[in-house]
C-alpha cells in the first residue's frame, strides 16, 4: 500500500477540528487540503475515481449508479462540444472524464490539493480524451481564472468545504459567461434536522469532522444564499427524496454487508484493519498517521449512515442556476 501521507498532516487536521467553529473557519481550506492529501488514495482504493454518492436502483451496480448520476448532471448542464467547462473541486476528475467523453466538452478541473492535481494529470494523460481535459491547482474561494471564462460550471459534493458559501457562489458567478449555466450537487441538512436534538447535533459534527467541513449548511440556508445571489435559479430539488422505496439507499455502500465494499464496514473487517495498520505502522512499513487517518474515515462513514437512516441529511441537493447578465 503506497501511501505518502505524513503524521503532521493528520495532526494538523485534527487540531483544526478541535477548535470551535468560529476559530476554525479561517483554517478550513488548510484543513481541506490536508484532508485530501491524507485520504485521496484511500478513496481511490475503496470508491474508484468518482468520489460521490448516487441514487441507485435495486439491480444496478454501484459503478453504474455513479455513471448515471454523472450523466444526469451532464444533461442538466445542456453541454455542447464547443463548451468550456469548469469542474469546481474536481477530485481526481473521474466524473469530468466521463462527462467529457459523453459530450465532447472541454473540462478544466480545479482543486486546492496538489496531490489531486498530479493524480488527475496522470489519469488524464492515459485517457483517450486527454485533449478535452486540463487541471489546475487553486482555491475556489479565489479562483485563478479571469471573469467570464467558462460556458458551464459544476461542482459535485465539493461546495460543502467552502468556509463561506456566498463567497464561492460569487466566484462561480464571476467566472461564468453571461448566459452560462452552473449545476451543483450539495451536501446539506434537510428540514428533518433538529438543532435542539443532541443526537442530530452529534451526527452533524461527526460528518463535519470526518469530511473536512467547517459547518454543514441546511437546505434553507443554501436557498437563502441563492436568493441573495445574482443567479437566476432554474431548479432545486433533493434527489434523495425522489428515490423509490425499493432503491438502494444512497448510504448503502457504507453499511456493513456481504458485498466487497460493504464487508469493509463490518466490525470484524474494521477490527482486523485497525490492528493490521497499527502493527505495520509500528514496524515502520506504513507511514505514521495511517491509523489516525483510518479513524477519520470510519467516523465519516458511520455518521453518514446514521444521518441517512434518520433522514436528516442529503448528499445530493441538486441546484441549477444561470447567469443572465
Amino acid at each position: 500500500m503506497n501511501l505518502d501521507l505524513k503524521e503532521k498532516d493528520i495532526n494538523t487536521y485534527n487540531s483544526v477540528f478541535e477548535e470551535k467553529y468560529q476559530e476554525r473557519t479561517g483554517k478550513s481550506q488548510l484543513a481541506t487540503d490536508n484532508f485530501y492529501t491524507l485520504i485521496t488514495k484511500f478513496y481511490e482504493k475503496g470508491w474508484g475515481d468518482s468520489f460521490h454518492f448516487a441514487r441507485r436502483l435495486k439491480n444496478e451496480t454501484f459503478e453504474d449508479s455513479l455513471l448515471r448520476h454523472e450523466m444526469y448532471l451532464a444533461e442538466k448542464l445542456e453541454l455542447k462540444p464547443d463548451h468550456k467547462v469548469l469542474d469546481v473541486g474536481c477530485g481526481v476528475m473521474g466524473p469530468a472524464r466521463q462527462i467529457a467523453a459523453a459530450t465532447g466538452a472541454h473540462i478544466t478541473g480545479l482543486t486546492i490539493n496538489q496531490y489531486q492535481v498530479d493524480r488527475s494529470r496522470e489519469l488524464n494523460e492515459t485517457s483517450e480524451i486527454s485533449h478535452l481535459l486540463s487541471v489546475q491547482q487553486g482555491d475556489y474561494m479565489k479562483m485563478p481564472f479571469s471573469e467570464n471564462s467558462f460556458d458551464r460550471m459544476f461542482a459535485i459534493e465539493a461546495l460543502c468545504h467552502a468556509p463561506d458559501l456566498g463567497g464561492v457562489y460569487d466566484q462561480i458567478y464571476s467566472r461564468l459567461k453571461p448566459g452560462g449555466i452552473a449545476c451543483f450537487y450539495q451536501w446539506c441538512l434537510n428540514d428533518n434536522y433538529d438543532p435542539d436534538n443532541p443526537e442530530h447535533v452529534k451526527i452533524k459534527e461527526e460528518i463535519e469532522y470526518g469530511n473536512s467541513i467547517t459547518r454543514l449548511k441546511t437546505i434553507r440556508e443554501i436557498d437563502a444564499y441563492l436568493e441573495k445571489s445574482p443567479f437566476t435559479v432554474i431548479e432545486t430539488v433533493d434527489l434523495v427524496e425522489q428515490q423509490g422505496e425499493n432503491s438502494v439507499p444512497w448510504y448503502g455502500t457504507l453499511q456493513a454487508g456481504w458485498s466487497l465494499k460493504q464487508f469493509r464496514q463490518t466490525k470484524a473487517s474494521r477490527t482486523f484493519m485497525k490492528y493490521f495498520l497499527r502493527t505495520f505502522e509500528a514496524l515502520g512499513i506504513f507511514p505514521k498517521g495511517i491509523t489516525k487517518t483510518q479513524q477519520v474515515l470510519l467516523v465519516a462513514a458511520d455518521a453518514l449512515v446514521k444521518a441517512g437512516k434518520l433522514k436528516i441529511f442529503t448528499p445530493m441537493y441538486f441546484i441549477k442556476v444561470r447567469k443572465d447578465i
